[in-house]
């Protein structure tokens, strides 16, 4: 029974992996761009929340909200940097934020 249930997970693998492959090559070329197009970052610095231009090591503003107050996964997710495509978009986010 157990060589059965591995001979299944061994071939469910596999083919999970082929997909994956044949999926990457058919990616078309803008999705893997999309980074470059990314106008403004939403991340933490100095403890607070801030937004930075595309390839900007300075912030554009930062803000009065500190991220140790928030919950987790906005910390999780400050940390990594929320990448925005716009204006609108950007004071959508600032505006989850309590701005």
């Amino acid at each position: 029974m157990k060589k059965l249930f591995l001979a299944l997970c061994t071939i469910f693998c596999t083919a999970l992996i082929g997909i994956s492959i044949l999926q990457m090559k058919n990616t078309p070329p803008a999705a893997i761009d999309a980074p470059a197009r990314t106008a403004y970052i939403v991340k933490e610095y100095g403890g607070k929340l801030a937004v930075f231009g595309r390839g900007n090591e300075e912030p554009l503003a930062v803000y009065e909200v500190y991220v140790h107050l928030l919950p987790e996964n906005d910390i999780e997710l400050l940390r990594k940097g929320i990448s925005v495509d716009d204006d609108y978009t950007l004071q959508k986010t600032l505006e989850d934020f309590g701005l």
